[in-house]
């Protein structure tokens, strides 16, 4: 089998060369969106208009900040979003920072140096952090304009907890020498001085803080060393008053034998004293009761006495109501002599009735002149002396 070579088609065979062929036109509508997307693109990052759903820890507040202003303290916690130019949300953290601050030189009041360390722990502001509490008790919280102005005045003390330690240690060493310079060596290193060192640390470190938003706790002195030299003068006092503690407590157990010698005295004075003055009490209380014998005697005959009265003039208004009963028992028998006394002509009548009813059949009548008396003589020979013949005329 033969080798086929092709033929080389030239210029002057009869099909002409094909022209090259042109690439397709690029869309417009494509370039203007891309253009669109990246001026988008530009504008988010160079004026950065915007940030969506930024989220807050339970420990941090948020700096919502509009062309460079502070425009709202947000947080605790919580999710925020804003729109619009040179918008951005900064954050810092309440959590309590630690601080250890130690200054090897610190001069008391009569001029010796000492160490002081102290430790405790320093909270940057939220909306319900207590600033200080009022005479009367109530506290007083941060303000968000407050937080705003403290924000921009300190703000990398609000950012940074290195530059917040750094400047907690400068104030605690200002109220160190403050507080330490206010008292003598021995106040400052024995223990009863601890607690005013403690204390006044504590309030010097509250105004220094609180003049750039921050407030402390948990203040304590960790540590009060003086030099050697210092210790030896504090050894040398502390025997002098434990000598004189000695001196004094012998001097007090003498003084306590002395005084129980003369208790026991004054206990036997007392004694003595107290049988006379028993003695004269039974006397007084003896003479006590005869004179409440005597006023009960007087009062027993006192009683006997209104009890006569009493009942004389019981016996007076019993003879008085005696008196009315009669009265009122003669009442009709009164009333009658009385109408006898008025109709002496009816009071003859019945007696003349009386008589009349008194007068029987066998009765026999003596009937004499008025003013005489009858003389009756019983016996023999009784003669009689009256003439009882008839008078001349009487027939």
């Amino acid at each position: 089998m033969e080798n086929y070579t092709p033929e080389k088609k030239t210029a002057s065979s009869g099909n002409s060369p094909r022209a090259p062929k042109k690439g397709r036109a690029f869309p417009k509508t494509f370039g203007i969106i891309l253009a669109a997307i990246a001026a988008i693109l530009f504008i988010l990052v160079v004026f950065r208009p915007v940030y969506i759903l930024k989220g807050l820890g339970q420990q941090e507040m948020g700096v919502k900040i509009r062309a460079g202003k502070i425009n709202e303290i947000v947080g605790p916690g919580g999710v925020y979003y804003d729109f619009g130019l040179f918008v951005r949300m900064e954050t810092y953290n309440i959590e309590g920072v630690p601080f250890i601050a130690s200054d090897d030189e610190v001069f008391t009041r009569d001029m010796q140096p000492v160490f002081v360390e102290i430790r405790g722990q320093v909270f940057r502001p939220s909306k319900t952090s207590i600033k200080q509490i009022d005479s009367d008790g109530t506290p007083i919280l941060f303000s968000e304009e407050e937080i705003k102005q403290h924000y921009v005045n300190y703000r990398r003390i609000y950012t940074s907890d290195d530059v917040m330690t750094t400047q907690i240690d400068g104030f605690s060493k200002q109220a160190m020498k403050v507080c330490v310079g206010q008292n003598d060596l021995r106040g400052n290193a024995v223990a009863e001085g601890r607690d005013f060192l403690r204390n006044c640390i504590e309030s010097e470190l509250e105004k220094l803080t609180r003049d750039i938003g921050l407030y402390i706790n948990n203040i304590v002195v960790t540590d009060v060393r003086a030099s050697e030299q210092a210790m030896i003068v504090i050894n040398e006092t502390n025997q002098y008053l434990l000598d004189a503690k000695k001196a004094e407590a012998q001097a007090q157990k003498l003084e306590a034998e002395g005084k129980a010698n003369a208790v026991q005295r004054e206990a036997e004075i007392r004694v003595q004293q107290a049988a006379a003055q028993e003695t004269a009490r039974q006397q007084v209380i003896l003479a006590g009761l005869e004179e409440e014998k005597l006023i009960a005697n007087r009062a027993v005959i006192e009683a006997e006495k209104e009890n006569a009265i009493l009942e004389q003039e019981l016996n007076k208004e019993k003879a008085l109501a005696a008196a009315e009963l009669a009265k009122a028992e003669l009442a009709n028998t009164v009333l009658l002599a009385q109408i006898y006394q008025e109709n002496p002509a009816y009071f003859n009548y019945l007696v003349a009735e009386l008589n009349a009813a008194a007068i029987k059949e066998t009765d026999k009548f003596m009937i004499l002149p008025e003013g005489t008396i009858p003389n009756l003589v019983l016996g023999k020979d009784v003669l009689p002396v009256m003439n009882v013949e008839p008078v001349d005329g009487d027939q």
